[in-house]
């Protein structure tokens, strides 16, 4: 499909970040709250834990995350509803390539802390405040964490939030998507690209073929994921939810029969071994 054929994904300036959920209620009465977790691999979804490579080849970390579990496993429904976004690529020849899902809060709090780092070493005035934004920009603040307590939930400790990119059916080669996963930048907002193309638009001039790539390759993902209920977070091109508190406050619930706006993914039970 050329990049003309794909929609442009929407984007506004100064969407909520990922400290900005937590006011929103979970409904623990939905059957699905209950609901366990499953190996993706189980479903034939390719993909495998990003956080416990020890190959040194997972930037920006380039090591192994003792908590890091090597399958990635996710919610049962939010399993099923990705064998559908592949049904919906197969056609352009290429699937996902899945790199996490359910997250020990152990890894999240050392993300966190990687994440506020970050922050010290770029802001130019890192106050604490600062770098919690920053950081939040980029990752559930998993500080407090109380599995009592639904405005301490890190989003990927429910099992319904996705990290993932594409991939070439057969090749296994990943497609270019115009940034490092988990890189704390602009570059990483899924409408990063989307800017790009209007701005080169409005001056008469055109992206490279590298940007062109990249954006087509973002709205494939994007709208393949939007097709099967997952709602992005704008700041990362690679994160979906589904049934999280981030896919309500993102929009999860407009349009799709969810009338309540609560979320019903809770912290979920971490599968055994």
């Amino acid at each position: 499909m050329s990049l003309s054929e794909l929609a442009p994904i929407p984007w506004k300036d100064h969407s909520p970040t990922a400290l900005d959920y937590r006011f929103i209620p979970v409904d623990t009465a939905d059957p699905r709250y209950g609901e366990p977790l499953v190996d993706l691999a189980a479903y034939g979804v390719a993909g495998n834990g990003y956080y416990a490579r020890t190959d040194g080849l997972n930037a920006p970390y380039y090591r192994s995350f003792p908590s890091a579990m090597p399958q990635v496993w996710c919610r049962k429904t939010v399993a099923e509803h990705l064998v559908k976004v592949n049904v919906t690529l197969e056609p352009y020849g290429v699937e996902l390539f899945v790199l996490d899902g359910f997250r020990p809060v152990a890894v999240q709090e050392e993300l966190w802390a990687f994440f506020i780092e970050q922050a010290k070493n770029v802001l130019d005035e890192p106050s604490e405040k600062a770098c919690e934004e920053f950081a939040g920009t980029y990752c559930s603040d998993p500080r407090d964490y109380d599995p009592d307590d639904s405005t301490k939930w890190p989003v990927h400790a429910t099992g319904g939030a996705i990290d993932t990119t594409l991939r070439l059916l057969g090749s296994a080669e990943p497609l270019y998507m115009g940034g490092v996963f988990d890189e704390p930048s602009e570059i990483s907002h899924t409408a990063h690209f989307e800017r790009k193309h209007e701005s080169a638009d409005s001056k008469s001039h055109f992206l490279s073929a590298s940007n062109r790539a990249a954006l087509r390759n973002r709205r494939l993902l994007y709208w393949a994921m939007s097709d099967s209920g997952f709602v992005n977070y704008p700041y990362e091109w690679w994160h979906f939810d589904l049934g999280t508190q981030l896919w309500v406050l993102d929009g999860g619930f407009a349009d799709r029969g969810q009338t309540n706006k609560s979320a019903w993914y809770g912290p979920a039970k971490a599968p055994d071994g």
